[in-house]
């Protein structure tokens, strides 16, 4: 198992910085759901964040899911080493199988998190 890193400077940190762990919890809402694109939530539920749709990348053997990453990402202290544990990138649209439009072609996507 490895640490999780930013492995390039497009999220407003330093390449090698570390990721902390988190976990969307809520105790008034039981339904937690990212949607991929967009930056609001569907009418009727509650935007806990938005940011960037992040992932490992494809060339890495490591199994990889995508994940929203807070436009203000935070980062460990003293996590800055280096080490190429599981490493996130901005995820781009590529059309084909994706529409496009609403998608537009090698932009990147954005994402938010809802709750209901």
């Amino acid at each position: 198992m490895h640490g999780s890193e930013y492995d390039i400077s497009e999220f407003g940190h330093d390449t090698g910085n570390d990721l902390p762990c988190s976990v969307c919890r809520s105790t008034v809402e039981s339904s937690v759901l990212m949607i991929p694109g967009k930056s609001s939530c569907y009418d009727g539920w509650s935007m806990q964040y938005h940011g960037d749709l992040v992932a490992g990348s494809v060339n890495h053997k490591a199994a990889s899911q995508y994940i929203c990453l807070d436009e203000h990402p935070e980062s460990l202290v003293a996590g800055q080493d280096d080490h190429n544990g599981k490493l996130f990138y901005p995820v781009k649209a590529v059309c084909g199988s994706l529409a496009c439009p609403p998608y537009h072609n090698e932009r990147y996507l954005t994402c938010v998190v809802c709750t209901k």
